[in-house]
């Protein structure tokens, strides 16, 4: 009967320890466009929000895997690659896109703001077409995901802050609706030297808006 207990308390304990540990194990799931991607305004890769925030748990990082296009990427690009579990190489790691949802604790979203640099004369009916996909987005990603999402507002792009205020407060109620934390990235234009991209300053500014949701 000790004996039995005694494996018992053993069993429970080593399965404890096992829990709470990995538990504690960030995988990290990075979605989006050239934002994610790290653009800047040479049109090269520079040292992006995601790989900030990867360095800041690489302590705890299970995995960390950035799931980011550069060209022309928009809304519905990414929820044809969710329905159609596409398959992506991450660090010659390959990977599918579902399987990649249901692992993720921690998932970072900027999408959209192609949808807005490629389309001429922004009416709010467009805007509101975009903010429904992307609210289809977002419940499909819920699906695979319960855990932690995170979804970064617009910043004025295309020098109409009326669309973009709007945009963003819609966007802010569509991410409660989806229990998905609204990251207010507006104030990303002071970063910008020229054209559409921030410079590493700015990178740095959205690393910190993210993170102090995280904490």
């Amino acid at each position: 009967m000790k004996k039995t207990l005694f494996l018992m308390g053993t069993f429970i304990l080593t399965f404890l320890i096992y829990y709470f540990n990995i538990d504690k194990k960030i995988y990290y799931l990075s979605l989006g466009d050239f934002l994610a991607n790290g653009i800047n305004n040479l049109e090269k890769v520079d040292n992006n929000y995601s790989d900030n925030i990867k360095e800041k748990y690489k302590n705890n990082l299970q995995n960390y895997v950035n799931y980011s296009q550069v060209d022309d990427y928009r809304v519905m690009d990414l929820i044809n690659d969710i329905n159609y579990n596409k398959e992506v190489t991450y660090n010659k790691r390959e990977y599918k896109i579902q399987n990649l949802l249901i692992k993720a604790n921690l998932i970072t979203i900027s999408i959209g703001m192609n949808d807005l640099i490629y389309k001429k004369n922004i009416d709010y009916n467009y805007v509101d077409n975009l903010l429904s996909d992307i609210d289809t987005l977002l419940s499909t990603i819920r699906k695979y995901n319960k855990d932690k999402i995170y979804f970064l507002s617009f910043y004025n792009i295309i020098d109409n802050e009326k669309i973009i205020e709007y945009s963003n407060k819609k966007l802010s109620r569509i991410c409660e609706k989806n229990n998905i934390y609204f990251i207010d990235i507006s104030e990303l234009n002071n970063y910008i030297v020229k054209g559409i991209y921030p410079n590493i300053h700015g990178y740095t500014y959205v690393t910190d808006r993210i993170l102090n949701f995280t904490k």
